[in-house]
């Protein structure tokens, strides 16, 4: 199948991750994929590079177009209009089986050519606009996408297939011993510590100020057991939040804060993850822990009982409620036992259910509806 991939930009967020591993799946399966794609480098950090070269070593063929608009507006409307210009033209000459677009944004492209296409609804804040069309087929990633696609853009239920994000089973790969060690000197991290960690764009609604006040709710033995591991880079301003959360904190000394990049050797340092986010769409870095072996702790935002049995294959707290994250925190931190056979029964689950190959599968089943 010749499958044609449309994506904005390349940022540190579940839509760019869901996209490079979708296109590695689709070529190893035997698939031509070929990717429209938008390039910033103003918004592509050094921490993305490696980012950007996955897409490039992924055997997709890349379109790229320069999406940095830039300047006054005379020379923004001309740069919009080149892109578009740029993206219809690629559209019709390279005459794919299928367009999926990743970006929601662009999916007035396939829209204007009169073409039929799949569209991936990622995060329930979403808003309509003259950009946004309704595809042919929606997939939501979660049982929350799904109702906030029929409630807010009027698909029908019939038109939405629901579609779990899956990871690369690189991540299941433990890193040697010898490696994990060489991490935690690298931090001055004690192999006594217990680590929880959180990996996530620096933005409040990630939940990062819940997770410090739960710890700090904790006794001073137990928090003194604990390292609060943050990997992460700015999405937008202000810039400085995360930084004070920090400063100001009981825990300030036993935090650690490393900026964005391949997260896989950081969850093999991890005992814990947590994702406190106030909101989500599915929350893939959940999925990218549990295939590592962390025992995972996560907010009852989207995506969350897709993901967990609570008390068997994670844990699941009330969105925004310290208390509880607190006492769950100095359960599995206090029990072993515990910690470590929920982490088992979650990776073994991960593997079963979250892989980028069963994602690619089903998606391809998606993509066939729509050529009927």
């Amino acid at each position: 199948m010749k499958i044609l991939i449309l994506l904005n930009n390349i940022d540190h967020t579940g839509l760019t991750i869901n996209t490079v591993d979708l296109c590695e799946a689709f070529v190893k399966k035997g698939h031509t994929v070929h990717l429209l794609l938008g390039y910033n480098p103003s918004i592509v950090s050094n921490h993305l590079q490696a980012l950007c070269k996955r897409f490039y070593d992924s055997g997709a063929v890349i379109h790229q177009y320069d999406s940095d608009f830039s300047g006054n507006i005379f020379q923004k409307i001309f740069k919009k209009l080149k892109a578009i210009a740029f993206l219809l033209i690629s559209v019709m000459r390279l005459k794919p089986d299928v367009i999926h677009s990743e970006s929601p944004y662009l999916s007035f492209i396939p829209w204007l050519l009169g073409k039929k296409f799949v569209s991936t609804l990622h995060v329930n804040d979403l808003v309509r606009r003259f950009e946004y069309k309704n595809a042919t087929r929606l997939i939501a990633i979660s049982e929350e996408t799904k109702r906030y696609a029929i409630a807010k853009f009027g698909y029908k239920e019939s038109q939405i297939d629901l579609v779990y994000h899956g990871v690369p089973k690189r991540f299941s790969n433990p890193l040697p011993t010898i490696d994990i060690s060489n991490y935690k000197k690298k931090f001055n991290i004690p192999n006594s510590k217990i680590i929880v960690g959180l990996v996530a764009s620096i933005e409040k609604r990630k939940g990062h100020d819940i997770l410090i006040k739960a710890v700090e709710q904790l006794p001073e033995e137990t928090r003194n057991r604990i390292v609060v591991f943050f990997l992460g880079s700015y999405k937008s301003g202000p810039y400085n939040w995360l930084e004070n959360l920090i400063e100001n904190s009981l825990i300030k000394k036993n935090i650690v804060w490393e900026q964005y990049q391949d997260p896989k050797p950081y969850y093999d340092i991890f005992d814990i993850f947590v994702l406190p986010s106030r909101l989500e769409g599915f929350g893939l870095v959940v999925i990218e822990a549990m295939l590592a072996n962390c025992c995972v702790i996560r907010s009852n935002t989207e995506g969350a009982n897709d993901q967990i049995e609570h008390r068997a294959t994670g844990f699941i707290f009330e969105n925004e409620d310290i208390f509880e994250l607190s006492n769950i925190i100095s359960e599995v931190v206090l029990n072993d036992t515990l910690r470590k056979s929920i982490a088992q029964r979650g990776r073994e689950y991960a593997l079963k259910n979250f892989t980028s190959d069963i994602m690619a599968e089903n998606t391809i089943k998606v993509y066939k509806k729509v050529l009927r």
